[in-house]
């Protein structure tokens, strides 16, 4: 377990999107600080190119440099929003290998923590960033506690969704936006999925490209090899008349796999969602509808 303790450095950096000025995470680096940490802002946490925080040497330099630091010992994101898999190429896995520390992040952010989990073997954690997360200046309960847990190194379980398929497995957990995960198919960044546990959310999308993304990820090397399923909430789809539903998706999906799966887990992107380890040793229970974290 990665335990971060009072005192700690921690590195405020913007691997994706751009967001300009401290205003927008004032009230994120003084829940940081509240918790007894001291954030390390990134030298180009403000630089903005396009869309983007910067350019991508700009941004992974950034990166690279908090892993090469040892007083750090988090990587907290700023914003997702894009531009996450763009920097892959840039970092140096070597360093990050030998210097581990947890990146937090949501989103657009899971491309870099998937390709520090495969190159590196790096937990990280999944489902806060610090410009989304703090709605009306104040942060969800749930995913407070989340968060915190794991910046303990506790384990905990979580009881939510419904089942789609029954049975138990154990298996290290992969938890990415879908859109993101099909912008990393067919690199040498996209996750090993087999002995996995994969988790998949997503926003604003229409009925007809979740449905295609599913099929694409079905297509990748070692998916008959995954050990469970879980699926998120797919916020904001929507559809036109002859796309069908989202279960007509999802069964479309798992039609040729009775691997055990669940759905609308509360992971995604919703005011409140759980927090989880990157990369941890899960056990699922779709029966109970139950995830445990079992190690990270």
């Amino acid at each position: 377990m990665y335990k971060l303790q009072k005192g700690d450095k921690v590195a405020v950096l913007a691997p994706c999107g751009q967001i300009g000025s401290v205003e927008k995470i004032q009230y994120a680096l003084d829940y940081l600080k509240s918790l007894g940490f001291e954030p390390v802002l990134g030298k180009n946490v403000f630089n903005t190119y396009r869309y983007m925080a910067g350019t991508d040497t700009e941004r992974a330099a950034d990166i690279n440099q908090a892993f090469a630091d040892r007083e750090i010992k988090a990587v907290f994101c700023v914003r997702a929003a894009a531009g996450g898999t763009r920097i892959l190429p840039y970092i140096n896995y070597e360093t990050a290998r030998l210097n581990p520390k947890p990146v937090i992040g949501f989103c657009d952010n899971a491309a870099l923590q998937i390709a520090l989990y495969q190159k590196s073997d790096i937990i990280s954690y999944n489902g806060f960033v610090m410009s989304y997360d703090f709605k009306n200046n104040r942060l969800d309960s749930q995913i407070k506690s989340d968060l915190e847990k794991l910046l303990r190194g506790e384990t905990f379980s979580v009881k939510s969704g419904e089942t789609l398929h029954s049975g138990v497995a154990k298996g290290k957990l992969i938890c990415c936006n879908l859109s993101v995960l099909t912008k990393m198919a067919g690199t040498p960044y996209f996750p090993d999925l087999n002995g996995k546990i994969l988790l998949i959310e997503d926003v604003h999308e229409k009925i007809h490209k979740i449905d295609l993304m599913l099929q694409q990820l079905k297509q990748q090397p070692d998916f008959e090899k995954l050990q469970g399923l879980i699926l998120g909430q797919f916020t904001d789809s929507n559809c036109d008349a002859e796309d069908g539903h989202l279960d007509d998706c999802f069964n479309d999906f798992l039609q040729d796999n009775l691997m055990p799966a669940v759905k609308n887990f509360d992971f995604g992107h919703t005011v409140s969602r759980r927090v989880l380890p990157q990369g941890a040793e899960v056990r699922l229970n779709a029966d109970k509808t139950l995830l445990e974290i079992l190690q990270y």
